[in-house]
């Protein structure tokens, strides 16, 4: 599948002509089907916006302290929150553990230290699914557990994603969430309020254009760079966020 980490290792991340029409397809489809969104209201309870608890995320977050700006930090936590409310309210069926640590590493290929460091990576979304792996092996995580996260990080950047790769469907809805305002009219305002209190977003808008700009000018025929060509800076600036 285009984006998947099998996908990632076979072409460096770099898009090919038919890689390119697929997803400029995809963009247009999703434009269609914004026009016609369901704008009923999510729901959640108080359960729903914690982060699970196991020694397996304890460890992933210390790592995250120890490797990225807290305005990533926030929005890697933020990503899980709003993919697990979607998840709960579309009554999918997923691990809670693996899409927590998904949506916690989503980013590390963004962080310095952990960015341009495979010669046969253009794509950042790779590259972060190469460094989450080796993490998790030596955490000692079951190799099918670690594909899966794998798969949700290098896909994340993609358009559509299927809804039977549940953990990568989630995270790429709450990514999109954050980042670009994806279903945001359907998330209370009550829920927006304590999320962005408990993990505020830092002036994110301006620093993660920053990142992924930087990404598109070292990796001109990655995924991002197709993004930005296509009006993702423009989506970023607009979201009703306001920073």
């Amino acid at each position: 599948m285009i984006g998947d980490y099998n996908w990632g290792l076979k072409t460096k991340g770099n898009l090919s002509v038919l890689a390119k029409i697929y997803l400029t397809y995809t963009v247009f489809q999703a434009k269609q089907n914004s026009k016609k969104a369901n704008s009923q209201s999510f729901v959640y309870n108080e359960n729903d916006c914690k982060i699970p608890d196991s020694a397996l995320i304890t460890q992933t977050i210390e790592f995250l302290k120890d490797t990225h700006q807290d305005f990533l930090i926030n929005h890697c936590f933020r990503t899980y929150l709003f993919g697990n409310i979607v998840g709960q309210n579309e009554g999918i069926h997923f691990d809670k553990e693996l899409f927590a640590i998904s949506a916690l590493m989503h980013d590390v290929g963004l962080v310095k230290n952990h960015q341009f460091k495979h010669e046969n990576c253009s794509c950042f979304a790779i590259e972060g699914a190469i460094e989450a792996g080796l993490f998790l092996k030596k955490q000692q995580v079951e190799e099918e557990k670690i594909r899966r996260i794998q798969d949700a990080i290098s896909l994340h950047l993609n358009i559509k994603i299927p809804i039977d790769l549940p953990e990568a469907y989630l995270l790429n809805k709450g990514s999109a969430a954050d980042i670009v305002g994806l279903n945001l009219n359907r998330f209370s305002s009550d829920f927006l309020n304590k999320t962005i209190e408990n993990y505020p977003r830092l002036n994110f808008k301006t620093e993660v254009n920053k990142l992924l700009k930087y990404q598109c000018s070292k990796r001109p025929k990655s995924r991002i760079s197709f993004l930005y060509q296509n009006g993702f800076s423009t989506l970023i600036k607009k979201t009703n966020f306001d920073e």
